[in-house]
């Protein structure tokens, strides 16, 4: 009923609070752009684990120059920005161009806005989140993407922006909110308690991420008396996972739940990825990885061709190095990646699932049972009837998920089996063939003090 929807969303507005001060335009007075810091030093281990496995694009990189433009000539204006922070992904400095996909996710709520995100051959697509509050019709963008003028047109055409929000520390999600606050000063901007930065740990101000416009999301029992509630919590709740177990950092994500809709929004905490590929994706990148042999590349433009690249992408990006790859030395082709037949059946075993990335599963949230559990089962004992579909930012959504099928995502953690990792635990399964790589970054992470773990 109407008086109980309203009871609900009172009851997630005073449980569900953020600091803020007096709001201040989106990037406040803050002129360093995050995409102007100019690369420094810093440890191999910090970019190892964070900036290199957590993102999931780190194999098989090409020459640097190979994405270095200095000039945006023959690009699509439309599509064309400038990227000057070093990630390792496309462009690696200097100009890039991104298509943007606009999809409805719940018709005239909820949208999609996709991009993708690249590395020679390998991609994956990351996705904006657009709210559409029924208080005002002014929108709530979640993880704003890369600033090009089909990417601003197609948030226009949304409506009003009121608000961005930061859910994550992962710099694919956060590089380009600087520049999404110039486009949108009034935007008041909110971000996930715990949020930081590589090289060096700098205040959110200095990353040209002002929050005093609107504020931090803090776990529950980190909430204050002087904290308020952000002005969407009527309609749009959040939770807060924190696992400090993992590294050097925490892993942070904040969780969102729009309850009119029954949707659950994530960034990385889960995802599924399609046995075809978005739309977004490069069709040249994905013929050039279809082939077994790179020599033979690229193959047909045929949707069998796109498949198996797609599979082929989809299977470096979760495992690092999947079994039935590896990379050539020497040669024409030094660094390209070589297939053996039968990777079709580990993509097979991770496609269309609600599962985890397996990356983050092996070095975050294994590391981090305790507060993963814990927030996995708050999750589900606050939300648990209140969402019948999942919107993550990479591979699909919406996905149909429910309370029942993030549990089984996660059943890895209090039933690890025989192999001690839960691979064959149902629901969670994994293909073991495909764990070595990931295995023996752990063992070197451990080795050298990184991610020992804690089942607090």
């Amino acid at each position: 009923s109407s008086s109980s929807s309203s009871s609900s969303s009172r009851r997630r507005a005073s449980s569900h609070r953020a600091t803020t001060t007096t709001p201040r335009v989106c990037g406040g007075d803050t002129t360093t752009d995050a995409n102007q810091q100019k690369p420094s030093k810093t440890s191999s281990s910090s970019l190892i684990t964070r900036r290199a496995l957590l993102a999931g694009v780190a194999t098989a990189a090409p020459a640097a120059d190979a994405a270095v433009r200095w000039t945006a000539d023959g690009l699509d204006t439309d599509r064309a920005f400038f990227h000057a922070f070093p990630p390792i992904w496309e462009p690696y400095f200097g100009w890039g161009e991104r298509r943007t996909v606009t999809r409805p996710i719940v018709d005239g709520i909820i949208w999609s806005l996709e991009q993708e995100q690249a590395l020679d051959v390998l991609a994956m697509n990351v996705r904006t989140t657009v709210v559409k509050l029924a208080a005002d019709g002014s929108l709530v963008v979640f993880s704003p993407q890369a600033p090009t003028g089909e990417f601003f047109r197609a948030i226009d055409a949304l409506g009003p922006v009121s608000h961005v929000v930061l859910p994550t520390y992962a710099l694919e999600h956060k590089v380009y909110l600087p520049a999404f606050c110039r486009r949108y000063p009034n935007a008041r901007v909110w971000v996930a308690d715990g949020i930081w930065s590589v090289p060096i740990d700098l205040p959110l101000p200095l990353l040209g991420i002002d929050p005093s416009s609107g504020g931090v999301l803090k776990r529950a029992e980190d909430r204050g008396a002087d904290d308020v509630a952000p002005p969407w919590a009527d309609e749009i709740d959040y939770k807060v996972l924190r696992v400090d177990s993992a590294g050097a950092n925490p892993y942070v994500e904040a969780v969102f739940l729009h309850a009119a809709s029954k949707t659950l929004i994530v960034t990385d905490l889960v995802l599924s990825i399609p046995a075809t590929p978005p739309e977004v994706i490069s069709r040249e990148r994905l013929l050039n990885l279809a082939p077994n042999d790179p020599a033979d590349a690229p193959a047909a433009d045929t949707e069998e061709n796109l498949k198996i690249g797609w599979a082929k992408a989809s299977l470096v990006v979760s495992f690092l190095g999947p079994s039935r790859q590896s990379q050539i030395k020497g040669g024409a082709y030094d660094g390209k990646l070589k297939w053996e037949p039968g990777f079709e059946a580990s993509f097979e075993k991770i496609s269309d699932r609600l599962i985890p990335s397996p990356i983050l599963r092996t070095l975050v949230f294994s590391k981090g049972k305790g507060p993963t559990r814990r927030f996995v089962n708050e999750v589900c004992d606050d939300w648990g009837g209140e969402f019948e579909t999942i919107a993550p930012a990479h591979y699909d959504a919406p996905v149909r998920g429910d309370c029942a099928s993030l549990r089984a995502a996660f059943a890895f953690i209090d039933d690890p089996g025989e192999d001690g990792l839960g691979l064959t635990t149902p629901g969670a399964e994994l293909p073991a063939e495909d764990m070595g790589v990931l295995l023996q970054v752990n063992d070197v992470l451990e080795k050298i003090g990184l991610g020992k773990g804690t089942e607090l």
